[in-house]
């Protein structure tokens, strides 16, 4: 597994006697980092200082803005508050929750090419100024399903846990999940899911969001749809995030950053040809990253990659790539296994036979 794990002191003292000199450095800025952003008087300090430069100076309100964009995506929303003006902060919430822009993204007769002479799953490593990531590409897009956690006592599961329950080879995050208390504990998914071709939970007030979903053939669907819709058009696998990033070849996002400041990042998209793509960032200064990516960067890949259509999942601590039993990136959550109980991900199978065993 990637990502850092904290030791005790007298371990960390030993460890430094057998530590070349770069290495103790690094070993340092990264417990300087961690003492930085996990404190909670040092993370008040910054944010007393950040606002005062953003409201005093012209420059800095640009900063703080973004600040505020980043906050009010994570479960820390209300921290935004303290960055904005009543007005400033009504206007970002409202950006965040408009409706999607397109009506429903047009489908596509997807012809899924022999890939035997390459691996049906390939993983490539993705940067850009400041961030750094992953793409995950799935050429067969009928290997791709939705899979629910085991949920108990209100937490969902590890995607570790998912896929070797499942089978399955890899895997995303996929919905993003209530969390009133704050802890994280990704048991309760929000908005419409769908598995088998059954709602397995129903949209609830999340009109202004994005479903994506794969039918039996393989075809991603975007937009805004009825449950009946969905079913008629043979939709097996179905869920809700936003915001849309490309809808038919061209980008959603053409102004700014898309308001959404800079953190870790997952999105999917799909090319012509049927290929599924999965991108994960870093961030929040895990794996050697930034704070993250903003949705327009992301939105850009994508299009690199040939994505004719694709949304963004839920980011933050959730983003997670997960493949042939370890995790491929580096998680941001604080959670001593390196990651997150998910309701829901979006696994991809070794063959389509036992895709189709796991979705009867």
């Amino acid at each position: 597994m990637n990502g850092f794990v904290p030791i005790s002191e007298p371990t960390e003292r030993t460890l430094s006697r057998r530590l070349t000199r770069e290495q103790r450095k690094k070993h340092k800025r990264r417990r300087v980092l961690r003492w930085l952003f996990g404190s909670t008087f040092t993370t008040a300090i910054f944010v007393a200082a950040l606002v005062t430069v953003g409201f005093a100076t012209p420059w800095g309100r640009s900063i703080r803005l973004t600040a505020a964009e980043t906050v009010i995506t994570t479960r820390h929303a209300y921290l935004a508050h303290f960055l904005t003006t009543p007005a400033e902060y009504s206007k970002l919430w409202a950006a965040l929750h408009q409706a999607p822009k397109n009506t429903n993204a047009p489908r596509y007769i997807h012809v899924v090419s022999d890939t035997r002479s390459t691996s049906p799953i390939e993983v490539l490593p993705l940067s850009g100024s400041g961030w750094n990531g992953y793409a995950m590409l799935v050429h067969n897009p009928k290997l791709v399903r939705l899979v629910t956690a085991h949920v108990q006592n209100g937490m969902g599961e590890y995607i570790s846990d998912m896929v070797k329950r499942t089978g399955a080879l890899a895997g995303t995050n996929a919905s993003g999940f209530e969390d009133p208390q704050g802890a994280g504990w990704g048991g309760i998914p929000v908005g419409l899911v769908m598995t088998g071709g059954q709602v397995v939970q129903w949209p609830k007030g999340t009109e202004d969001w994005t479903t994506v979903g794969f039918t039996k053939d393989g075809v991603m669907v975007m937009g805004r749809y009825s449950v009946a819709q969905l079913q008629q058009m043979g939709v097996r696998d179905a869920m809700q995030f936003h915001p849309e990033l490309v809808v038919d070849g061209k980008p959603m996002i053409t102004s700014g950053d898309g308001g959404w400041g800079y953190d870790p990042r997952t999105a999917i998209g799909q090319r012509k040809d049927g290929t599924v793509i999965f991108i994960v960032i870093n961030g929040r200064f895990k794996g050697g990253s930034g704070m993250g990516a903003s949705q327009r960067q992301v939105q850009d890949e994508m299009l690199k990659l040939g994505a004719v259509n694709a949304c963004a999942m839920d980011g933050g601590s959730s983003s997670v790539l997960y493949k042939d039993g370890e995790i491929v990136n580096s998680p941001s959550t604080t959670d001593p296994n390196h990651q997150r109980h998910l309701p829901d991900a979006w696994l991809a199978f070794p063959s389509v036979e036992a895709a189709n065993a796991y979705s009867r």
